[in-house]
């Protein structure tokens, strides 16, 4: 039986990497918790409004307010296991045909990602930090009040997330494109 590396991690990956997938599958989970959570609230609303005929203030609000901090929890993640959605059409055949072309235009991709959710990063935290600074909260006021200053942090967590995913399936791709690796097999929506 050959001896495995200390550093090696299920896949073939490298204490960081496996650390960093460990992170996404986290806040995966959170996202997923996060919507049955939020799936019990909607179960009590319509219980409440349907034999008390009275509703449990501020569901919509928090909806609303928990779409954007599920999405953003869950992007590293999907992007990671390869179920981000995106057409395979010609990449899928570029890939199979020639791969180290398919690959540097899946790094270009893979790169436009990362700095787009930097740029989404960069722009969000002065909107964080104004939003502490002015205690703002979304609903009506007197009815339902949410705290803005959290949803940004998780907007700047999901970013972060998903522009290391980025770069990090960029370098993979570059590696393929230089001859330091060699190229997987390609299948559409595998494994990232």
């Amino acid at each position: 039986m050959p001896e495995q590396d200390r550093g090696a991690r299920p896949g073939g990956t490298t204490p960081a990497r496996f650390s960093f997938g460990v992170l996404t599958e986290g806040l995966s989970a959170i996202g997923t918790l996060w919507i049955f959570l939020l799936m019990l609230l909607i179960c009590a609303d319509v219980a409440g409004r349907g034999a008390f005929n009275t509703p449990i203030l501020g569901v919509p609000e928090m909806m609303q307010f928990s779409i954007v901090g599920i999405v953003f929890l869950q992007l590293a993640q999907t992007l990671r296991v390869g179920a981000m959605t995106r057409s395979d059409v010609l990449l899928g055949r570029l890939l199979r045909s020639a791969p180290r072309i398919g690959h540097a235009l899946q790094c270009l991709f893979h790169v436009t990602g990362g700095v787009l959710f930097g740029i989404i990063f960069r722009t969000t935290w002065p909107l964080m930090e104004q939003a502490f600074a002015n205690h703002e909260f979304y609903g009506s006021t007197g009815v339902v009040q949410i705290p803005i200053g959290p949803l940004k942090i998780i907007i700047l967590v999901g970013c972060a997330a998903i522009a290391v995913q980025f770069l990090l399936l960029a370098w993979r791709d570059l590696c393929v494109v230089i001859g330091r690796k060699k190229p997987p097999n390609f299948e559409p929506g595998a494994a990232q």
